[in-house]
């Protein structure tokens, strides 16, 4: 539970100190297991929480984290002291503004425990053994997360996300290359059977080994790779590389740059996502933030901090996330998308597949880090990519590699999906068919 009383001591003494102060509380109460062939290999829960402290004096930022608030004033005077660094900090801390009421929770993943993990992940491995001959790996995982935002300029919000996730995988024989499903919900669900049926059918399609020609051909990208895309596009959308002068979409806002098909949104506040929020790790409310709409690059991602350095509103995409992990609150707010989207399509994935001439569908990628992340370049390798021909999947590829610059290839969209699916990052997205796009195969 939050200590509203610690942390309002802790607010105190660092305001008495400072022009203004935040304290930020995230605890997170979780639980897992992991079964491989309907056996139990790992087990694990555990809490993380913390307190992290930011002040601001004389236009400049001060620091401080802890897991506890056993001695809420030497938080504050570490606070004072990180400001030798001299962070300069343009912004102030929002103020109060009405929210909505936060979506009512059944209180079904609060109470699981392993005797449940394991119920829903040996339902979801009975259908798929029964259906496939491979390697079936099932991840459960329940977990309740609370955050707490209080700062001297009178906010006061918190917010309760319990989550689980069903996570599904099939390996091919004598590889570590699988077909991977995941299923997120904010209550205690079951696995849905029509996603696992989809899976049993992609992997037996992905069971012949096959040889093939690089080239420029038609690309696929499915819900589970789209991350390559859009990890380069948020970064050249990102506040933090317009103030640095980086980023490919410099003067380009109110332009198209991408295909008219494609539309990419954050919409925190979808009370359908187990994620949804109304006020980001900042306390600025949230709202459905189109970046790119049919192909026009519309709005930067902002935090507190860039959008005043840049002269701009913040957009409510400040998160204390990273994608390399860590001890949240040892990490500072930064411009990201929470719960990305891609608007739909009008096409079927089998019409989409059945269209193809010759192409690829990228199922899961290696490398994705690789290239220039900020212009938008990328080359990873596929783990799985399904080769097409004549609108039919002849199978996987051995070795094969897909490459390209984000803002040219979706330039050349061809469909999009008519169908949303969870995503291993965490957004939801169509698969995208992309003409066009470099293909190497050894």
């Amino acid at each position: 539970m939050t200590d509203k009383t610690g942390m309002r001591k802790l607010l105190d003494l660092a305001a008495d100190k400072s022009d203004q102060a935040e304290v930020f509380h995230y605890r997170s109460d979780y639980g897992s297991l992991s079964v491989r062939n309907g056996r139990v290999t790992d087990m694990s829960a555990g809490i993380q929480t913390g307190y992290a402290l930011r002040i601001i004096k004389n236009g400049k930022l001060g620091t401080a984290y802890t897991k506890n608030l056993l001695d809420p004033r030497k938080v504050a005077e570490n606070a004072g002291i990180s400001m030798k660094g001299h962070v300069e900090a343009g912004f102030s801390f929002p103020s109060p503004c009405d929210l909505p009421p936060p979506p009512s929770m059944d209180g079904t993943v609060a109470s699981m425990g392993f005797d449940d993990l394991y119920s829903y992940s040996d339902k979801a491995y009975e259908y798929l053994s029964d259906r496939v001959e491979g390697q079936v790996d099932i991840a459960a995982e329940r977990s309740v997360t609370d955050v707490s935002i209080m700062n001297s300029n009178g906010l006061d919000v918190t917010r309760h996300s319990p989550v689980m996730y069903l996570f599904a995988s099939v390996l091919f024989p004598n590889t570590e290359t699988a077909v991977r499903k995941i299923y997120r919900s904010s209550s205690a669900s079951e696995f849905p059977g029509e996603d696992l049926e989809e899976m049993a059918e992609l992997y037996r399609a992905g069971l012949p080994e096959v040889e093939v020609h690089g080239g420029r051909m038609q690309v696929m990208f499915t819900q589970d790779t789209m991350f390559t895309l859009l990890w380069r596009l948020s970064a050249g959308a990102s506040g933090m590389a317009f103030h640095s002068g980086i980023s490919p979409l410099l003067k380009k806002r109110g332009k198209k740059v991408l295909s008219e098909k494609f539309t990419l949104y954050d919409d925190p506040t979808d009370t359908s996502r187990p994620e949804a929020s109304f006020f980001d790790d900042e306390g600025v409310k949230t709202r459905k933030h189109v970046v790119f709409r049919n192909g026009i690059f519309e709005n930067l991602i902002l935090n507190l901090d860039y959008a005043a350095r840049l002269g701009e509103e913040p957009t409510g995409n400040g998160y204390r996330e990273s994608m390399w992990g860590g001890e949240t609150v040892a990490i500072q707010p930064a411009p990201l998308l929470k719960t990305p989207g891609i608007a739909p399509g009008k096409a079927s994935f089998r019409d989409m597949v059945s269209g193809m001439d010759r192409g690829v569908i990228v199922m899961g990628v290696l490398g994705a880090h690789s290239g220039n992340i900020n212009n938008g370049d990328f080359s990873v390798g596929l783990n799985p990519g399904y080769y097409v021909e004549n609108g039919k999947i002849k199978g996987r590829i051995k070795d094969g590699m897909v490459a390209g610059n984000v803002y040219e290839v979706l330039r050349n969209v061809v469909a999009v999906e008519d169908e949303l699916h969870d995503s291993l990052t965490g957004g939801r997205f169509p698969a995208i068919l992309l003409e066009d796009v470099s293909v190497s195969a050894r």
